[in-house]
This record gives C-alpha cells, sequence and structure tokens, in this order.
C-alpha cells in the first residue's frame, strides 16, 4: 500500500520551512549531545538559504516553557541557536506542546501565505517532529520531513540513530514524504 507522496511534484505547490526547536537550551549540554549536530545545523542553514532565494516563508517555532523551567520566553536557552542563520522577515512563533498547530499562529501564518506544502526540520524527532508531521498531514498539508534535517538525543531505551531510522519508516509510510537537504536544494 501508498501513500499520498508516491506521485508529489514540488512544481505545483507553495511550501513553507517549519525549523522547529532548533534552541540554544537544546545544544548546551556536552554529555548528552544532538545527534550529528553539525550536519543537523549545515542541512538547516541550506535549507533556510534556498527558501530565501526562492521568496518562501522560514518559519522558526521555539518551545516555550512556565517560569521556574529552561525554555522560558526570553531566556538564553529559548532563543532560537545561533549558528542558524535569521533574518527579520523569517517568522518566529512559540509553543507550549508537541504540536506545532496546537494554540498557535501557525495556520494564521500558513493560510497568509497561500502555503499548501510543509518541510519539516528540528527536534526531537520522536516529540515535536513526529507529532507536527502528523498533525500537519490531519490538516491536509503536503507535508515533507527533511530526512537529514532533524534529530534527537539517545535514551535509555534506543540510540539516536534508531528513533530517527524507527520514526522515519513510520512517517515516511503515511504521514509525509521523506527528502534530503540535496534533493530541495535541486528542487526535486
Amino acid at each position: 500500500m501508498s501513500n499520498s507522496y508516491s506521485s508529489y511534484s514540488p512544481s505545483n505547490h507553495r511550501g513553507a520551512l517549519l525549523v522547529i526547536d532548533m534552541q540554544e537550551g537544546f545544544f548546551t549540554d556536552q554529555n548528552e549531545p544532538v545527534y550529528r549536530q553539525k550536519e543537523l545545523i549545515e542541512n538547516i542553514n541550506q535549507l533556510t538559504d534556498h527558501f530565501r532565494n526562492k521568496y518562501r516563508p522560514i518559519i522558526f517555532i521555539r518551545h516555550t516553557e512556565k517560569p521556574g523551567e529552561e525554555l522560558v520566553e526570553g531566556s538564553e536557552a529559548w532563543n532560537v541557536c545561533h549558528q542558524l542563520t535569521q533574518k527579520d522577515d523569517d517568522y518566529f512563533l512559540d509553543k507550549r506542546t508537541p504540536d506545532s498547530f496546537y494554540h498557535t499562529e501557525l495556520t494564521s501564518i500558513l493560510q497568509e501565505n497561500r502555503i499548501d506544502t510543509l518541510y519539516i526540520t528540528g527536534l526531537q524527532t520522536e516529540y515535536c517532529i513526529d507529532t507536527t508531521c502528523r498533525s500537519a498531514f490531519a490538516k491536509n498539508y503536503h507535508t515533507i520531513l527533511v530526512h537529514d534535517a532533524h534529530s534527537t538525543y539517545d535514551n535509555d531505551f534506543m540510540k539516536a540513530e534508531e528513533i530517527i531510522r524507527y520514526h522515519q519508516k513510520i512517517i515516511g509510510r503515511w504521514f509525509a514524504a521523506l527528502q534530503s537537504t540535496a534533493e530541495i536544494a535541486a528542487g526535486r
């Protein structure tokens, strides 16, 4: 059984890049590094350059926590990672759950820009990436998970590489097409 993405062609669609939870606080613990951190940042920067050159929206989504927690609005940990290229005309929105749509302005931004295709990148694969892919699919967006531009950490049960592979198999089966940074940059 195939999903609805087998015949997808980006030339007929208007896309936006979602950069989820790429915040300073996720990159500070040297004892718990983001898997393939350098490649992740390089790939997202390549994608932001590509989307800017095509005059397509880039939406940075920040996880925001309650006072007393690490990712409090305005804190250093809450800011988008300084290694990512950001511009004044990019969108920045805050979320409080793993779903980038839930109680945020994301839908309004997408409607305002007539977006029908979402390219999803960022952290963490098994939380906000997975949830946002499923939510976008349920809202009838063409959803692309950029398979080399999302990541996570090792946990007590699985290595990050296994988590990513496992989620890509499920997401790619039903909820999103899987494309590489290079494929997207080449317009495929």
